[in-house]
């Protein structure tokens, strides 16, 4: 009993990490158009929130990647607990748009980015290959599970009070979750103790990958993918556009993180099935099909569900690749360093699904760019994995 329990622990307490990554990743979105319509702004304006927390989240990325691999991430997550209740409860106070922006500035440094990389940290250092495909779909479900939870409470507690009393609460779920998976993690082995379990020593240094083509050719499917997950902010405006009422965005929203949660499991064995090209040549087109669905708003229903998940390739596919191309000699460094390029798609994407928005009165001209986009990324990955499993 007791050696499952300290089997599973791990992973339970990156399942956490990952439930709090929903409250920045999706449910901050819901408070894209009350926050608009009180302080009179656009949704291009808002939406480089997203951008600024995705710039100080790079920025802390490659040292928290290499702090991870040292020393572990039991005082990285303790920090990100407090640093981003700080933070939320800074957003709620905010009467102008240059405090929304330092809200999210600060909350990038260590907020969704720094425990999604924790919780794939912690499964990548305790866990072999065999184990770790299956393992991390399960955890990285824990944002789908997250995302299911606070898309239906915040909501509800925004109708009953206002959105800033929502972002206390919210600060308040942050602080939780977090600090019970520091709670849960307990004392990390020393480092040759989780390399030895995870199998590292294996593969590339940093400095050795910055030398080989495959990592830029993987830079670029990240940033494709990082760009298209941006749509994920953008869902509620664009379901009310659809003529969508609140609280039936908020049942969708719940029901499509349900599945990006279920999806996630099903990716992980996927990928222990198929091998991590071919179920990841399967997922980026399934990605690129949930575009065209979702342009179509008689559509909407089978749309969210088939971007469920697309939404979930970034912390499932991306992770596995990285280990088989590079191996897990230093991992989180380089895990670390993808992680901020990837910080590329986001950054840039925000503000222009926002802005397409406001210009045109419509999502579509982006809907339509993004299948073209993922269909190439469909083809790197294949020419990047093709002499492996």
């Amino acid at each position: 009993m007791k050696e499952t329990i300290r089997l599973y622990r791990p992973a339970a307490a990156a399942f956490l990490a990952m439930m709090a990554m929903a409250v920045t990743s999706s449910t901050l979105s819901f408070f894209l158009e009350p926050v608009c319509a009180e302080l009179g702004i656009g949704k291009g304006s808002f939406s480089l929130i997203f951008s600024l927390m995705t710039i100080s989240g790079a920025a802390t990325n490659p040292v928290l990647g290499r702090i991870a691999g040292k020393k572990g991430v039991r005082g990285i997550l303790a920090v990100c607990a407090v640093w981003g209740w700080g933070s939320l409860l800074l957003f709620s106070l905010a009467k102008q748009l240059w405090m929304i922006y330092l809200a999210g500035f600060l909350l990038g440094l260590f907020g969704s980015n720094c425990v999604a990389l924790c919780g794939n940290v912690i499964v990548q250092n305790a866990y072999d290959p065999r184990q770790a495909s299956t393992i991390l779909g399960i955890v990285m479900s824990g944002s789908g599970v997250g995302g299911m939870i606070f898309n239906m409470v915040i909501p509800a507690v925004m109708a009953e009070s206002t959105w800033r009393a929502a972002m206390v609460v919210m600060a308040c779920c942050w602080l939780g979750v977090v600090g019970l998976s520091v709670l849960l993690l307990g004392r990390e082995a020393p480092m040759e103790q989780r390399g030895s379990a995870a199998g590292m020593g294996l593969g590339m240094t940093q400095a050795e990958a910055l030398k080989s083509p495959k990592l830029y050719m993987l830079i670029a499917v990240i940033v494709v993918i990082t760009a298209a997950c941006g749509v994920q902010q953008q869902q509620p405006s664009m379901l009310g556009i659809y003529g969508y009422d609140s609280g039936k965005i908020s049942l969708m929203l719940s029901v499509q993180t349900a599945v990006l949660a279920l999806g996630k499991i099903g990716q992980g064995i996927l990928y222990g099935r198929l091998g991590v090209r071919r179920g990841g040549c399967v997922m980026l087109l399934a990605f690129a099909a949930a575009f065209g669905i979702l342009a179509v708003p008689a559509l909407a229903w089978p749309g969210l569900m088939v971007m469920a998940l697309g939404l979930g390739i970034y912390t499932t596919l991306l992770p596995l690749v990285t280990r088989q191309v590079f191996g897990t000699r230093e991992y989180a460094a380089i895990w670390g360093m993808l992680a901020t390029c990837g910080s590329l798609g986001t950054i840039v994407a925000n503000p222009i699904w926002g802005g397409i928005c406001d210009l045109t009165g419509s999502y579509t001209p982006a809907m339509l760019v993004f299948p073209a986009l993922l269909g190439i990324a469909a083809w790197l990955l294949n020419k990047l994995l093709k002499d492996l499993r």
